[in-house]
C-alpha cells in the first residue's frame, strides 16, 4: 500500500512538475533554464525508479546539471562551437539522427505495426494482370490501362478465374500458373498488391489495383496461420515434366532406392547426400538450404517440410516441378513477438516501397507547414524547353533566361535554372523520346520531392521536440568533453610538475601497508644451494653470495620482491624476518625463499601510483575548475519553483 501511494504520489508530482514546464529554475549569467529542461534530463538519466523526486535526489542532480550548465557556457563563450572538426562531428551526427525523424514517426510505426500482424497470417491469392503500355505511363494510358482491367472485371468469376488469367493475364508465369501464385505473407509482394490481399475477403476478387506494373485482379482462395520459417536440407534428383517416360521413371527408381538406404540406417542423410544429390550448389553442404517461409519454397515442398514434426526427420520422396527431394528438417523459427520482430521488420519496411506512405506524409506535413506553392506556367516552360533540347538533340537550353520560380518552400525560392542544373546533372543522357515529356515530368516530382525533404531536413528542429533535444544534447555533451579534456583530463596527464606538486602535498594518501621484503634465489643443483644457504646463515648478504658462488660459472640468480603478509604466508613464510623455505625443481634446481625484512608503512612512489594521482588530480583540477565558473557566471537558482517540485 505504502509502494501505491508513493507511486501515485510521483505521478501527481510529475504531472504537476508538466505544469511549470514554463517556469524558469534557475539563472547562469543571464541565462534561463527552465523546469522542463531540468526534469527532462533529470527523469532520463535517473533510471532504475531513482528519479523519486525526493529533496536529496533533486538537491543531487541539480547540484550536477548546473555544473554541467556552467561548463557548456563556458565552451560556447570560448567559441568552441565554431571549430571545425566539431562543427564536422555534428554535421554528421545531425545527418544520422535526420534519418529516424526526417519521415513521419508516426506512419511508420503504424506501418511496422500492421506488417507484423499481417506476418501472422498467410494468404493463397491468383492474379490477373494488365500491364501499364510504358515505364512512364500518361494520363491517357492510365485510363486505358484500367478500362482494359475493368473489362476483364466484368467477365470473370472465382469459377472462370484461372481460364481467364490463362488467356488475358499480362503476368509471363499465367501461362503456366493460370494466375495461381499460392500462399504468400507480408513483404513478399508490392504493397498495393499486399493490401488487395489482406482486405479481400476469402472467395472474393478485389477491384482494380494499380501498382509499378500495372492493374492486378486479385482473388483470395483462402488464409491460414504464418507457419512460422524452416531451415532445410534435401537430397534432389532431377526429374522435370519435359523429360520423356524412360527419364523420369528412372528418377522415381533412384530416389526411392535411396530413401530405402536412409530407412533402413545403411546410410545417413548428410552421406546420402555428398554421394546421390544432383544439386551441386548444396552437395557438399549436406543439402542446407536458407531459412524460408512457406511462400519463398515451392508449394509442394513447403507442405511436406512443414509437416515435418521436429528437428533431425527426414521426408518420404516429394515430387515438386523441377524435380524428386528428400527433405530433412534443420530448424524451425515460428513468429517472434512484437519486441523481437519490430527490429527486423522496421529495417524492411524501410527498404520495401510501403516507406513511401510515411514519405508522402512527411512530404504533405512540411508543405502545409511551411508553406508551399507551384507556378505550373513558369514549370510548363523549363519543362517543354528541356523536353525540345532532347528532342532537338542539341541537350542544352538556348534561352538563358529562364530563372523564373518554378515553386517555393517557405520563403526558399527553386528556379527554373536550379531544375535545369540538376537535370543536367541526373537526367538520362539518351532518354527515350517518344516518352520525354512523361519522363521529365516523373524526374521534375523527384526534384521537388526531394528538395522537401531536404528542407523538412534542415527544419526538423522545428517539428519534432525529441530531434531538438537530442542535438541539443549532442551539441553540449561534445562541448563539454572537448573542454573538460583542455581543462581536466589531458591537462592532468601533461602538466608533469602539477600532477608532482600535487602528489608531494597528498602523498601520505598513497601508502603502501607494512610489507616483507624478501629474496628469491635460483641455485642450479645441491650442491651450490648448501653453499649459499651456509653463507646466507652466517649473515652474508645477497651480493656476498653471488660474488662467492659464481667466479666460474652462473650457480646462483636472485630476485628481490616487496609484498603484504598474504603474499607471504601464501608462499609458505612466516610474517618475520629469518623465515625461509626450500623447494626441489623439476629440473634438479633449488628454489630458496627468505624474509630479509619487514618494512613499516611508508609512501608509494609517484611511479609505483601514478593513475590513482593522475585520478584524484583530476577531480582535484575540476573542482577547482567549478569553483572559478562559479565565481564567473553567477548563479539565482528560483528556490520556490525548486522546492515545489519536491515530493515529500
Amino acid at each position: 500500500m505504502k509502494k501505491l501511494i508513493l507511486f501515485l504520489s510521483f505521478i501527481v508530482q510529475l504531472s504537476f512538475a508538466q505544469n511549470l514546464d514554463d517556469e524558469t529554475l534557475f539563472t547562469v549569467a543571464g541565462k534561463e533554464v527552465k523546469v522542463k529542461d531540468f526534469v527532462r534530463v533529470y527523469t532520463k538519466n535517473n533510471i532504475n525508479n531513482q528519479a523519486d523526486f525526493s529533496k536529496a535526489s533533486l538537491e543531487d542532480y541539480l547540484n550536477l546539471f548546473v555544473n554541467f550548465k556552467l561548463k557548456v557556457l563556458e565552451a560556447e563563450n570560448l567559441k568552441m562551437d565554431t571549430i571545425k572538426s566539431i562543427q564536422n562531428e555534428l554535421r554528421t551526427y545531425q545527418k544520422q539522427l535526420a534519418q529516424n525523424y526526417i519521415n513521419d514517426k508516426e506512419v511508420s510505426e503504424d506501418l511496422i505495426k500492421e506488417a507484423y500482424e499481417r506476418s501472422k497470417v498467410e494468404v493463397d491469392v491468383s492474379h490477373i494482370l494488365i500491364r501499364w503500355p510504358k515505364e512512364f505511363p500518361t494520363s491517357t494510358d492510365s485510363l486505358n490501362t484500367l478500362k482494359a482491367i475493368k473489362n476483364i472485371k466484368k467477365q470473370v468469376t472465382v469459377a472462370n478465374f484461372n481460364k481467364v488469367a490463362k488467356e488475358k493475364s499480362q503476368d509471363p508465369s499465367a501461362k503456366e500458373n493460370e494466375g495461381r501464385l499460392g500462399f504468400l505473407t507480408v513483404l513478399q509482394t508490392v504493397y498495393p498488391f499486399e493490401n488487395a490481399m489482406y482486405t479481400t475477403p476469402v472467395g472474393s476478387i478485389s477491384e482494380p489495383v494499380a501498382s509499378q506494373f500495372g492493374y492486378h485482379l486479385v482473388l483470395v482462395h483462402a488464409t491460414r496461420p504464418t507457419r512460422g520459417k524452416m531451415r532445410t536440407a534435401h537430397l534432389f534428383i532431377k526429374s522435370k515434366e519435359t523429360d520423356n517416360e524412360e527419364k523420369q521413371a528412372n528418377a522415381k527408381k533412384k530416389i526411392d532406392e535411396i530413401y530405402k538406404e536412409l530407412v533402413s540406417g545403411a546410410i545417413d542423410f548428410d552421406a546420402a547426400v555428398q554421394k546421390y544429390s544432383e544439386d551441386s550448389k548444396t552437395k557438399f553442404q549436406n543439402g542446407l538450404l536458407p531459412e524460408l517461409s512457406s511462400g519463398e519454397m515451392i508449394p509442394s515442398f513447403a507442405d511436406v517440410a512443414f509437416s515435418l514434426e521436429k528437428d533431425g526427420d527426414f521426408s518420404e520422396p516429394v515430387q515438386t516441378p523441377i524435380g524428386w527431394h528428400i527433405i530433412k528438417r534443420i530448424s524451425k523459427t515460428d513468429i517472434k513477438d512484437y519486441e523481437e520482430a519490430s527490429n527486423e521488420l522496421e529495417k524492411r519496411v524501410e527498404r520495401d516501397s510501403r516507406s513511401n506512405v510515411a514519405v508522402e506524409k512527411s512530404i504533405e506535413d512540411t508543405k502545409q507547414r511551411f508553406g508551399f506553392n507551384t507556378n505550373a506556367k513558369n514549370l510548363n516552360e523549363v519543362l517543354d524547353a528541356l523536353a525540345k533540347s532532347y528532342s532537338d538533340e542539341k541537350y542544352k537550353i538556348e534561352n538563358q533566361s529562364l530563372d523564373k520560380v518554378i515553386f517555393k518552400i517557405g520563403d526558399k525560392l527553386f528556379t527554373q535554372k536550379d531544375f535545369i542544373i540538376y537535370t543536367k546533372a541526373s537526367f538520362n543522357k539518351n532518354p527515350n523520346l517518344e516518352n520525354i515529356n512523361e519522363s521529365l515530368k516523373a524526374h521534375y516530382n523527384k526534384y521537388q520531392n526531394s528538395k522537401l525533404q531536404e528542407f523538412r531536413e534542415q527544419h526538423l528542429a522545428e517539428i519534432s521536440e525529441d530531434y531538438k533535444n537530442l542535438m541539443q544534447e549532442y551539441h553540449d555533451g561534445i562541448l563539454l568533453f572537448e573542454l573538460t579534456d583542455q581543462e581536466v583530463w589531458s591537462k592532468a596527464v601533461i602538466d608533469t610538475m602539477g600532477l608532482r606538486s600535487f602528489y608531494n602535498q597528498n602523498k601520505m594518501n598513497y601508502m603502501w601497508k607494512e610489507r616483507a621484503e624478501y629474496s628469491k634465489y635460483f641455485f642450479s643443483n645441491e650442491s651450490s644451494a648448501n653453499k649459499g644457504i651456509k653463507l646466507l646463515s652466517k649473515g652474508k648478504d645477497a651480493e656476498q653470495v653471488l660474488s662467492k658462488l659464481n667466479k666460474k660459472e652462473k650457480l646462483v640468480s636472485v630476485k628481490t620482491y616487496k609484498v603484504e603478509e598474504p603474499a607471504l604466508v601464501d608462499l609458505g613464510l612466516e610474517w618475520k624476518e629469518g623465515s625461509n623455505n626450500t623447494q626441489v625443481l623439476e629440473d634438479g634446481a633449488i628454489s630458496y625463499l627468505k624474509v630479509d625484512r619487514i618494512l613499516s608503512p611508508e609512501p608509494k612512489l609517484l611511479q609505483e601510483t601514478r593513475g590513482y594521482v593522475i585520478s584524484d588530480y583530476q577531480n582535484y583540477l575540476e573542482k577547482q575548475w567549478i569553483a572559478a565558473l562559479k565565481a564567473k557566471y553567477p548563479l539565482e537558482l528560483n528556490d520556490k519553483v525548486f522546492k515545489s517540485l519536491i515530493v515529500e
